[in-house]
């Protein structure tokens, strides 16, 4: 509790979200980076292609695909021992390529949401020591590695504690429902961490993240939301995969614009930090 002769000190808030932000931005530059070699990727096998063009349909065949060798050292005889080859052709490598990235681009998002869990701990550590009323229950002491178990437990009862944080949560300027968001992350980071990045039951997955956001049976925003989570969810050849690529929402002509689903994902986390750090700076300071 600070008195009036004491400036409240933001800076156990500020560097804690500082450091967040700093942790993001190297995250979300790697997936930029997995975007630019994708694209130049398949540029060029694009190209190849077209160079192909004047070509015979068996040349063309023949020259348009490429021999992957798979091998590993026997441990028995010390001695490399191919396993698996397969000729590919560059449609399909084009395919396999888009594929990696979103296999990038998953992975990416669970070192985001660990990000986000350490961020949520580290503050919650700090203003439990700063005041009673920010605990869970009888668990004050509880360690930094049990903690991290509890990260949505803590966010709900900041959330009860902070009216300012439930309203933002659900009612702000960029007009995303950061709760759902956060609930999708981290439903999406178990799947991809324990089930390859693939859920093979998306309905029943989609109904958990709803009920985790509060929008289960809520008649004016739950089919939204719904659609908003199945948006994330391939269908067809990729039946069940969280598609975190980009998803096109516009083509005409050179122009385009696309859906970075998995930066939107990313964004909610820093906006939710943003938002709780704010909520309980706007409190305490009262204090």
């Amino acid at each position: 509790m600070t008195s009036a002769s004491t400036p409240f000190n933001l800076e156990p808030y500020n560097s804690r979200l500082e450091r967040f932000f700093g942790e993001v931005a190297v995250i979300q530059h790697y997936q930029r980076l997995s975007a630019d070699v994708a694209k130049l990727t398949i540029s060029d096998l694009q190209e190849r292609d077209k160079q192909l063009s004047g070509l015979d349909d068996e040349t063309r065949e023949l020259m348009g695909k490429s021999v992957n060798l798979f091998s590993f050292y026997n441990p028995y005889t010390g001695v490399i021992h191919p396993y698996f080859h397969k000729a590919v052709s560059h449609q399909e490598t084009a395919r396999l390529v888009h594929l990696h990235k979103n296999k990038q681009y998953q992975w990416l998002l669970v070192e985001a949401y660990e990000l986000f869990e350490d961020f949520v701990v580290s503050l919650y550590e700090f203003i439990r020591a700063e005041s009673g009323l920010f605990r869970l229950g009888k668990d004050a002491d509880l360690p930094t590695s049990e903690l991290k178990k509890k990260v949505p437990q803590i966010i709900d009862m900041l959330r009860k504690k902070l009216p300012e944080l439930a309203r933002m949560e659900v009612e702000n300027q960029t007009e995303t429902n950061l709760r759902l968001h956060i609930c999708m992350a981290e439903k999406f980071r178990h799947v991809i961490v324990h089930k390859n990045g693939k859920t093979g039951d998306a309905a029943t997955m989609v109904d958990k993240i709803l009920k985790s956001a509060n929008l289960l049976g809520d008649k004016a925003r739950e089919q939204g939301a719904r659609q908003t989570i199945t948006n994330y969810i391939g269908t067809g050849d990729v039946e069940g995969v969280l598609a975190l690529v980009e998803r096109s929402v516009f083509r005409y002509g050179g122009l385009f614009i696309d859906i970075n689903r998995h930066e939107n994902l990313v964004n909610a986390l820093r906006a939710h930090a943003l938002v709780t750090t704010q909520s309980l700076v706007n409190h305490m300071g009262k204090t």
